[in-house]
């Protein structure tokens, strides 16, 4: 059914409401309208401009096939390039690429190491289609209230009118809303602090089949980061990231987000060039904390994707989730259709699964990369390794495993929290050494000062 706009205020009927038309939202729907479920998608924007490019990590493939867009379809649509290396460039200019080992290649793992980066504008387009060929009815209007009974929804108010009445809600609303997670005062874990991208698209004649990072920040400073992603042929994705407390500083001194962006991509010999060639007239930019939500599945509603869990973009495992969590929410719904209600103990093992994984991929990021203590002492690459090595082998074996039931889900889970702890004592033992240190560097540094006191000319 085509996109609509109804003048009709009567109440709609339907079996689900999938509220968000990005791609956990519209990866959900088409799920839930094969298991044959009457789908209304609320999605307020008629059009989607300016998403950034992704870099997908190795288990995302899978996951669009299942969608029905397979790597080579959208490969050879232009929706997409291949991946096959991540390339991490320190700021004096020196570079270490990263792939997964051969050995994944072979028996028993079988895994494909050749992964995508995506044209997230082109990807939406083809879902939408795909949308619309399953009959899942499309409202361009905003999610603004609910009915709710026991903490079940009942009903969903839009923003013009409209009482949608459906057995089954997912909020799929995106990490700025996160509309249940709001209206249910849910408890959330944060990581970081709130920080700002930037990002324009570039034309590139010359690029490779990888993502390229650059780090601009030096080894004691809370880390910045610009990406470059090959998004179709001859385009890139380009965007910067910062803490927001710097940007807000930045543009009180006067800085627009078109000189925000020039500036950080100077630094590096290759961005100034195509900085310099082709400036972009305008910097598209968006704020985000890093959080995970607990509790996020009730009785009859699940939240799926950033509403539920906003993984930092350097993990690469944004699109992973969502798709992710699109899968198993509605496979949720189609098992307990009939029962109009998701039992107890599975509301809580898709709790756990999503709160677990979240909050690996965020605190190891955080710990790793972000924070300086653990970079300054392994180094930039060798931080990278650390880092690369279990979170390629978490989606692996998740992907592998696929953990349902309460007991697989702890077991999966627990494997993580036990990664977390030794990525904490590691952050906290660099911590500690590097105070130290410092505390031992004083006392030499005030005798120094005291010597070029004594010297100094009167």
């Amino acid at each position: 059914m085509a996109d609509e706009r109804l003048d009709d205020k009567a109440e709609l009927q339907a079996d689900a409401v999938v509220i968000g038309g990005g791609l956990a939202g519209q990866a959900a729907a088409i799920r839930l309208a094969r298991g044959g479920l009457r789908v209304i998608c609320l999605e307020p924007r008629e059009s989607f401009h300016s998403i950034v490019g992704e870099s997908l990590d190795w288990s995302a493939p899978q996951l669009f096939a299942q969608l029905g867009l397979t790597l080579e379809e959208l490969v050879a649509s232009g929706a997409a390039t291949m991946k096959r290396h991540i390339t991490v460039t320190a700021s004096d200019g020196s570079q270490k690429e990263y792939l997964p080992g051969a050995w994944l290649t072979k028996r028993p793992w079988n895994v494909e190491v050749r992964t995508l980066h995506l044209d997230r504008v082109q990807v939406h387009n083809q879902l939408q289609q795909s949308a619309h060929a399953h009959g899942i009815l499309i409202l361009h209007e905003r999610a603004v209230g609910f009915e709710i009974q026991n903490r079940r929804i009942l009903a969903v108010e839009t923003s013009e009118g409209h009482c949608i009445r459906a057995s089954w809600i997912i909020d799929a609303s995106g990490a700025a809303a996160s509309v249940l997670g709001r209206e249910f005062s849910l408890p959330s874990v944060a990581y970081g602090p709130r920080k700002v991208a930037l990002w324009a698209h570039f034309p590139t004649e010359d690029w490779v089949e990888g993502t390229t990072l650059y780090m601009p920040s030096h080894a004691g400073e809370y880390m910045e980061w610009i990406w470059e992603i090959p998004i179709r042929d001859g385009v890139s994705s380009i965007g910067y990231i910062a803490p927001g407390s710097k940007i807000k500083v930045q543009r009180a001194h006067g800085l627009t987000n078109v000189e925000l962006l020039t500036e950080q991509m100077q630094k590096f010999t290759r961005l100034n060039t195509l900085v310099n060639e082709a400036p972009p007239e305008r910097v598209a930019v968006t704020s985000f904390l890093c959080r995970t939500y607990s509790g996020v599945c009730g009785p009859n509603w699940i939240i799926i994707g950033e509403a539920a869990s906003q993984s930092d973009p350097i993990t690469g495992n944004g699109v992973t989730a969502a798709l992710r969590h699109a899968a198993e929410a509605s496979a949720l719904v189609c098992r307990y259709q009939r029962r109009s209600s998701i039992p107890v103990l599975a509301r809580t093992t898709y709790n756990i699964r999503v709160s677990g994984v979240g909050r690996f991929f965020n605190s190891l990021i955080e710990k790793f990369f972000y924070q300086p203590p653990l970079r300054a002492r392994l180094g930039l690459f060798g931080t990278a390794r650390v880092y690369t090595v279990p979170a390629w082998l978490t989606n692996l074996v998740y992907s592998r495993v696929r953990p349902r039931r309460l007991v697989g889900t702890v077991i999966f889970c627990s494997a993580l929290v036990a990664m977390r702890t030794v990525a904490w004592a590691m952050f906290g033992l660099s911590r500690l050494f590097a105070t130290r240190s410092n505390k031992s560097r004083q006392p030499v540094d005030e005798r120094r000062g005291q010597r070029r006191a004594l010297h100094t000319p009167r």
